[in-house]
């Protein structure tokens, strides 16, 4: 995958670098850039006489979408900081028409785009064994991403949209009521309490010495846990050009979560995505809208997979 180009510390305005560094508390003697992600902005670990911090930025010219995605990051950070997630999160800024967060450095790198041996593993682990109850100010999943569970029922509404699901056959997989109802299903199975991050990819997750650690904190929500590692699997389904099913059987038995239900958020993943990537494209974002397209595709072939009784409304 080519992810979005970043900015160099360099490129930021001279008085918005000031401001960071009256913050840092020093001047910025280096820069440890790195790249991954969509978006557009500087990302680095930036270095100074009291240490190293995690800093990203971007503006509202340089990228509107990812500086409202920034600044919801702060205000989730913000009721984060007093729990026990461990979202590392320092300070955040906003200068002008930039927003910048700072958060603990943390030696790692992000998981290799295959997903290698063991990975994959140890991030369901981390997701099991770090379960808590959200801040009770943080939005439910199915209200932050009403989008994603809309999605089918407003395709559905759509008389412009002609792109239903089909097979190899050219076939439908499933009529078009059938998404409506599994993304119906899904909103409800899925409301509850505990923290989600609602964003797991593996360019979100960092290795450390100590583990994976996860990252990107702007779609912290409240929520059915087994949504996050459901999410998680999607992603590796689409990597890997095949299902987890074996590791998806192990979410459905850890958290008590329906198989059914399990199908029916695959299901609201495929409508959101579809939804996503007919959307024009964003110029700061160039490879947003075919990555959308693949989680799209192999979301809803993983439904039709998953459903024997396909032809069924």
């Amino acid at each position: 995958m080519q992810w979005t180009p970043r900015l160099p510390w360099q490129a930021l305005p001279d008085d918005l670098r000031r401001r960071v560094e009256e913050r840092l508390g020093a001047p910025v003697t280096g820069v440890d850039a790195v790249t991954g992600g969509f978006s557009a902005g500087f990302a680095g670990v930036v270095r100074t006489e009291h240490g190293p911090a995690f800093l990203k930025a971007t503006s509202e010219t340089v990228n509107s979408h990812g500086r409202a995605l920034y600044r919801q990051e702060h205000s989730a950070c913000r009721l984060l900081s007093a729990t026990r997630a461990p979202v590392g999160f320092l300070w955040g800024l906003d200068h002008q028409d930039w927003t910048v967060l700072a958060f603990r450095a943390v030696t790692g790198s992000i998981c290799g785009p295959g997903w290698p041996p063991g990975q994959l593993d140890a991030v369901l682990r981390l997701l099991r064994e770090t379960r808590i109850t959200a801040p009770a100010a943080l939005p439910p999943v199915t209200t932050l991403l009403r989008e994603a569970f809309d999605a089918w029922p407003a395709l559905a509404a759509d008389p412009a949209f002609d792109a239903w699901p089909t097979d190899a056959t050219g076939a439908a997989p499933l009529p078009a009521q059938r998404w409506v109802a599994l993304a119906e299903q899904a909103r409800h199975a899925f409301t509850g309490d505990e923290l989600l991050h609602a964003d797991l990819r593996a360019d979100n997750i960092l290795w450390s010495d100590t583990g994976p650690v996860l990252v990107d904190w702007a779609y912290a929500c409240r929520g059915a846990a087994a949504f996050d590692p459901i999410y998680l699997l999607l992603e590796v389904a689409r990597v890997n050009g095949r299902p987890p099913e074996a590791e998806l059987a192990q979410v459905v038995t850890g958290y008590g979560c329906a198989d059914e239900d399990a199908t029916a958020l695959l299901a609201v993943f495929g409508g959101w995505f579809t939804w996503m990537s007919r959307m024009p494209p964003i110029p700061a974002l160039p490879t947003l809208r075919d990555f959308q397209k693949d989680m799209a595709r192999t979301a809803i072939e993983w439904v039709g997979a998953r459903l024997p009784d396909r032809t069924q409304p």
